[in-house]
């Protein structure tokens, strides 16, 4: 029986090592490999870069100007076209006062344009600061900025009517992995939440759970 259970055991641990070193199939997320880089992130213990932008009321907000107030939790989503975006969205709206309860800022970032933002906020009628990417560079400085390929383009366009590069009122489409950061109030990045799938979103749990290593 111990022998059984110790080849259960071993037979497991080996698939599992087999699956985590399998290679990442980038394209089937919309990421061109080819002609762009591959984003990795930021990780946790480095320090988060201060950015500038505007929100969705016009105003010029800074990192920095976050973090005088106390932690900040730190996501970038695609644009309102992604359901899945739009799911992470709303689910962060209805847990707002929980996220925010103790001086904690919850701010997104987005390649979309501006007038687009302002529809995503009033779609979910969002309470938290939505910064606009206009210049892609925090995207850029956070490492998550990839180029879009022409499949996933082309699916964008006949399944949701979607134009992704006019839809950020740029030339080319890029789009950010959606990941998620927890930034303590000295700015370094304490956790992270990264994943290639764009299906994959932290969790108001995930964030819950490792804002209160920074409390």
């Amino acid at each position: 029986m111990k022998k059984y259970f110790l080849l259960t055991a071993v037979v497991l641990f080996l698939a599992l090592a087999g699956l985590s070193g399998q290679k990442v199939s980038y394209s089937s997320f919309g990421i061109d490999p080819v002609n762009g880089h591959i984003p990795t992130g930021l990780k946790s213990g480095d320090r988060a870069p201060d950015f500038t932008g505007y929100d969705q009321k016009g105003k010029q907000v800074t990192l920095k100007s976050f973090l005088e107030k106390g932690p900040v939790v730190l996501f970038f989503y695609r644009g309102n076209w992604c359901p899945a975006c739009n799911k992470q969205l709303a689910a962060y709206q209805d847990s707002l006062n929980m996220i925010t309860g103790e001086n904690v800022s919850l701010v997104a970032i987005t390649p979309e344009s501006i007038e687009f933002v302002e529809q995503t906020v009033k779609l979910h009628n969002i309470g938290y600061t939505v910064v606009y990417d206009c210049q892609e560079k925090i995207m850029q400085d956070y490492d998550l900025m990839f180029n879009v390929t022409k499949d996933f383009n082309d699916l964008v366009l006949n399944r949701l009517k979607v134009n992704i590069a006019e839809h950020n009122g740029r030339d080319a489409a890029h789009l950010p992995v959606a990941a998620t950061f927890i930034i303590n109030k000295f700015g370094t990045i304490t956790a992270r939440y990264f994943d290639y799938d764009y299906h994959h979103r932290a969790s108001v749990k995930w964030i819950m759970q490792n804002l209160s290593t920074v409390l």
